[in-house]
């Protein structure tokens, strides 16, 4: 396979989870030449917990700046949650959008992994008439936490590697996920979803709903991972190949 080092890829994780999560999969796609980077959302384990997403989407439009300003072009792979702050953050940063003011790199597509595609005005909670089943929310609607995340994320992975990666979730900022999206990236730059057929936290008929309604008029290029909602975990070379695939 030829090189592929005029692109990074960067992964945006989901709520709970660190840039850690992603190590294989970052492993196996820079043996394909691709340079890669993750982020450190602020809404994970925060010391105060955040009032929005709002610095979520700066953080990242940080670590896709470094990358464009060094002339690469970017693929953001965002998983989950991930997927909010990651499609309001692309907005400036396009390719040609970069370009039309004579800079270089940019981002070129965005892959959602086992994500959240929601309509500008919505946030994740609107979206979907409230929250999720398996939030835990703190009494004082600043905290969330997943209740039962071997079984809503790991029931792919070894029991071993399930505990190992629970010991390393962090509480999550909860107004994180109240705030409404202004710029829906999907409609602007190529994109594609990469759906989880044993989902326990996103069922796979929710994933399908959102590229076949919500994204209905756009073409979003899709692949399948037999993979719960941690693909990066449970099976991460065919999650890096599949990364590779719907970006090329």
């Amino acid at each position: 396979m030829a090189p592929n080092t005029n692109t990074t890829v960067i992964f945006v994780p989901g709520a709970w989870h660190g840039p850690e999560f992603f190590s294989e999969v970052r492993q196996h796609l820079e043996a394909q030449g691709y340079a890669t980077d993750a982020v450190s959302l602020k809404s994970v384990g925060p010391a105060e917990h955040l009032k929005d997403f709002g610095p979520d989407v700066k953080l990242i439009q940080e670590h896709i700046g470094r990358a464009a300003d060094a002339g690469q072009e970017v693929v953001l792979v965002c998983h989950s949650y991930g997927a909010m702050p990651a499609t309001e953050c692309v907005q400036g940063y396009e390719v040609e959008t970069r370009a039309k003011a004579g800079k270089k790199g940019g981002v070129r597509h965005v892959c959602y992994l086992a994500a959240f595609i929601i309509a500008e005005g919505n946030s994740l909670i609107s979206a979907f008439g409230g929250d999720l089943p398996w939030f835990n929310i703190s009494e004082d609607k600043q905290e969330v936490n997943p209740d039962g995340p071997g079984f809503v994320f790991y029931n792919d992975v070894s029991d071993e590697k399930a505990q190992a990666a629970i010991k390393e979730l962090k509480p999550h900022s909860y107004q994180t996920l109240h705030s409404p999206l202004t710029y829906a990236a999907w409609k602007h730059v190529p994109a594609s979803y990469i759906y989880t057929t044993n989902d326990n936290a996103i069922p796979l008929h929710i994933q399908k709903m959102m590229v076949e309604e919500v994204g209905k008029g756009y073409d979003i290029r899709t692949e399948t991972l037999d993979a719960s909602h941690s693909p990066f975990l449970s099976v991460p070379k065919e999650t890096a190949a599949a990364i590779a695939k719907v970006s090329a």
